[in-house]
């Protein structure tokens, strides 16, 4: 009998679905399936396993990537120069600048994208229109696939890919990898935490027995000021709307922590330096304590873009046509991104969350874990119902 050992994943709870060991495995040995929460989660079948421990070396948990050493790490505000890729963008639209970027020479960009059921997953594109694919935040877990597999592809044949996720799915890549590329840029996204599939798929099944089937969902639009995004939806006749109220439950229970994957209440790929090339996230907080001289340009959405990486120094300059850059300091930039380097707050309410999730009416179970505060109702009321220009107003003196 040959005698060998299978391998040990980290376990259910420490597991952040990044899918390096799937991608890893040459034998077929591991497949996805959700968890009782909906997290996606691989699992081994040992009549395939060949004992290559392949899965087991990839895993980020097990075997932190490495981080880069780039003492003089450098921070910048920036803003798509198109006015209108930054409207349609989640934050000032840098994403969408160092993608074109790439795509310009070639390459190819990898990132989240929702399917037709509204679900996320990570997808390839070649050419600036498809790029609108990969625009706006999302906020459930994205399904990698064998994106990795095709990431190698690319890279063994020169061609230049740019990739975009959560700083745990840019460890796994790393950690898949297991070597630097040069025509690789791996990108992260301060993230908050995760919610799952299941959670995101429950909502929108409760959204559509009110207002019909959809087929587009923003939790970022603009339309009232970047400081004020709105949740928004779309049906499949073009009715447009806001969620707000009882109906913005998923952004409650996103922001209360309720519905996070496990993992992310203790985060291992979060902190600088990052195993990651470029950090993005929205530059919350800028001008409040360093002067800022743009502040008409705030409400309109501002980036933060963090190099990690010495390597991205000589494309600025290429990122610098696309978008404008202006460098900020790393301590303001860590000010209003707390969650760069804390993991988000484990409440008691996430014991039973999922589990009443699945055996309650999503009515219900609304009213027990998403119900506005009075709080949260009256600020709604105020930002609502008060002169888009008197809010503005507040917010520019605030930052002098």
């Amino acid at each position: 009998m040959e005698n060998k050992r299978f391998p040990n994943l980290c376990s259910d709870k420490d597991c952040t679905g990044c899918m390096a060991c799937f991608n890893a495995c040459n034998s077929s040995a591991i497949r996805l399936q959700t968890n009782d929460e909906g997290f996606y989660r691989p699992v081994i079948e040992k009549s395939k396993c060949v004992g290559c421990l392949l899965c087991e070396k990839s895993c980020p948990i097990l075997h932190a990537p490495k981080r880069n050493r780039f003492e003089d790490i450098k921070v910048y505000a920036a803003w798509h120069r198109d006015e209108k890729i930054r409207l349609e963008s989640s934050s000032g639209g840098a994403f969408s600048a160092i993608a074109e970027t790439i795509l310009n020479e070639g390459g190819v960009v990898v990132g989240a994208s929702y399917s037709e059921d509204l679900s996320i997953e990570h997808i390839v594109i070649d050419n600036i229109e498809d790029l609108k694919k990969l625009r706006l935040s999302k906020y459930a877990q994205s399904n990698i696939g064998t994106i990795f597999k095709l990431i190698k592809k690319y890279l063994i044949e020169g061609r230049f890919v740019l990739f975009v996720g959560t700083a745990c799915q840019a460890s796994g890549l790393k950690n898949y990898l297991n070597k630097d590329y040069d025509n690789l840029i791996c990108c992260d996204i301060i993230c908050h935490g995760v919610p799952s599939n299941d959670f995101l798929q429950s909502y929108l099944k409760w959204v559509t027995s009110k207002y019909g089937s959809i087929n587009h969902i923003n939790f970022r639009d603009k339309s009232k000021g970047w400081y004020d995004n709105l949740r928004v939806i779309r049906t499949h006749d073009g009715t447009r709307h806001e969620m707000k109220g009882q109906d913005d439950a998923y952004w409650i229970a996103f922001s209360r922590n309720n519905c996070l994957q496990e993992s992310c209440y203790s985060c291992k790929a979060q902190g600088f330096p990052r195993s990651s090339d470029i950090t993005l996230a929205d530059f919350w907080r800028i001008g409040h304590n360093i002067p800022f001289g743009h502040k008409n340009e705030i409400e309109k959405g501002i980036s933060m873009i963090i190099v990690n990486n010495p390597k991205v120094l000589p494309y600025l300059s290429k990122f610098e046509k696309i978008m404008y850059m202006e460098e900020r300091s790393y301590e303001e930039a860590i000010m209003g991104n707390k969650a760069g380097i804390k993991s988000s707050h484990r409440p008691n309410s996430r014991n039973n969350f999922y589990k009443d999730l699945n055996e309650m009416g999503f009515e219900l179970f609304r009213s027990q874990y998403m119900k506005p505060t009075l709080k949260e109702t009256v600020v709604k009321i105020f930002r609502e119902r008060l002169p888009y220009s008197i809010i503005s107003f507040v917010r520019l003196r605030k930052q002098k």
